[in-house]
């Protein structure tokens, strides 16, 4: 892909702004809070606190007030209020002014559903990143406020929270909430245990194997096979028949591994067309459950080396198409492997596309970017289908490899495959990064890829730098390209399968 070498270092100066200007960065200071273990307890005392509906009705009288700085103020506060009764507002729309109902339009606009979320995600993130102890209480209690349904990313993030603010002496509190109703704080309370006992834990999760959320259960038949229970095989046959493809092809995977049968199950078919396959594997776990000789060698967590550092295997050479260029017949010669490292030739376009596909997985990759032409990226969300030059037909993102730009999205779907941003937006083009980078240059830098029910996350050198997703994700390939320019030198690529 051809990228912009800004040549002025006034052009530089200024597009440099621009990123700084419209990054997405999410922290606690953008709702009025401070970054800090201050900001988190601020927030979550504020969240825990049952709306002053006094306070909250004399607002919207203020919206109409005679006085402009009052109607500004009262507009500012409900704007920002962490917990605000939307359903409420919406109801008694029609009841208001003309400049009343201006004004709670532009509330309602503002401190919607999906910003409410991404203050969630940044109270998260800021507990995870300042590893603070001891709030695990108050962090469920916030739990009952989001809407777990409609941001499913927020359980991950929960999740990682809770084990980062728990001790010890909040066993207790995590086996009173293993049978919560909020599905968030069931889930966190699962591999909380599980942290907290080890092995242990077992005869605690084990009552969850038939949990109502296909995503707990999930975790719960995962835990049981490291910990080498039997008990994992029924809720492994019951995903089979789940809603949730990710889950189903994980199941089938992990069932495989343990147990070396097939019955012919096909995790991307219709319910009607599995179903009689997994009745095969239920039958058959219910006759064998006790007496298999269970393959639990075989972690599913296991860390694969997608390079060998002597040798090629495992990836197939493309050539790269698109953007007005020929790829060369020799596209081969644009791969080079010295010292364990692999390297991108300057003056070659291709791509180099793994074998194997994968589903949910995190991709630690590390990077040098040789001067200030290396290019390069890697993609995701690559599936099979190529046309008949070996171009592939859908498409992937691109997570970029340049230097200040690394990080960046490119929408590469030539069939218009949805791909949203984390603001929920589609992913049309580009999307910029949502920090200043802080790679080294001349230096390796590590890029992380975690992927994990269709979303993305991107981590360079530990720093969290964009997020995209795909609705209906499916198993596919991962992609680094060589895009012509400068050398790129690339080591211990690893990827462990989630």
């Amino acid at each position: 892909m051809d990228k912009i070498i800004f040549k002025s270092s006034l052009t530089s100066l200024l597009f440099f702004l621009f990123l700084i200007i419209n990054s997405f960065a999410i922290k606690l200071s953008d709702y009025g809070y401070s970054d800090d273990l201050n900001g988190v307890k601020k927030i979550l005392n504020d969240l825990n606190q049952p709306q002053d509906q006094e306070a909250f009705d004399k607002l919207i009288v203020d919206l109409g007030a005679n006085d402009f700085s009052l109607r500004e103020l009262a507009t500012i506060k409900l704007s920002n209020m962490p917990l605000i009764d939307r359903s409420k507002l919406k109801s008694i729309l029609p009841k208001l002014t003309l400049e009343q109902k201006i004004r709670a339009q532009r509330i309602l606009k503002k401190n919607s559903e999906e910003n409410f979320a991404r203050m969630l995600i940044s109270l998260n993130e800021a507990i995870i990143k300042g590893k603070y102890k001891g709030l695990l209480s108050d962090l469920w209690k916030s739990a009952n406020k989001a809407q777990s349904k409609q941001f499913s990313n927020l359980w991950s993030l929960y999740k990682d929270s809770s084990l980062s603010t728990m001790v010890d002496a909040d066993l207790d509190l995590v086996k009173e909430n293993l049978n919560s109703k909020n599905g968030i704080i069931r889930y966190s309370a699962v591999l909380s245990i599980i942290s907290l006992m080890g092995n242990e834990s077992v005869p605690l999760i084990i009552g969850l194997i038939n949990d109502e959320n296909d995503q707990i259960k999930w975790e719960v038949a995962d835990s049981l096979i490291k910990f080498g229970s039997r008990e994992c095989l029924t809720p492994l046959a019951d995903l089979l028949m789940c809603d949730d493809f990710g889950l189903r092809w994980r199941s089938l995977e992990a069932l495989r591994n343990l147990t070396n049968q097939e019955f012919g199950y096909y995790a991307a078919g219709n319910a009607e067309d599995r179903s009689e396959s997994a009745n095969l594997w239920d039958n058959w776990i219910k006759e064998n459950k006790e007496s298999a000789d269970l393959r639990f060698g075989g972690s599913l967590n296991k860390s694969i080396n997608l390079f060998d550092g002597v040798s090629l295997n495992g990836w197939e050479i493309r050539p790269l198409y698109g953007f007005g260029r020929i790829a060369p017949k020799n596209n081969k010669d644009g791969w080079g492997i010295k010292d364990k490292c692999l390297i991108a030739k300057k003056g070659f376009l291709s791509e180099l596309v793994t074998k194997a596909s994968f589903l949910n997985y995190e991709l630690s990759i590390y990077y040098k970017l040789i001067d200030n032409t290396s290019d390069s990226g890697i993609g995701i969300f690559a599936v099979d289908a190529v046309d008949e030059k070996g171009f592939p037909n859908q498409g992937y993102v691109e997570v970029q490899l340049h230097r200040k730009f690394s990080g960046d999205l490119y929408n590469l779907a030539r069939n218009k495959m949805k791909f949203l941003l984390d603001d929920g937006t589609p992913l049309k083009g580009r999307s910029n990064k949502f920090k200043v980078s802080n790679e080294s240059d001349d230096e390796w830098n590590k890029m992380t890829i975690r992927v994990q029910n269709g979303q993305a996350e991107i981590k360079i050198n530990n720093e969290v730098q964009n997020r995209v997703s795909l609705k209906d994700n499916e198993p596919s390939k991962l992609v680094i390209r060589n895009e012509n320019y400068g050398e790129v030198l690339f080591k211990n690529i690893l990827l462990k399968k989630l």
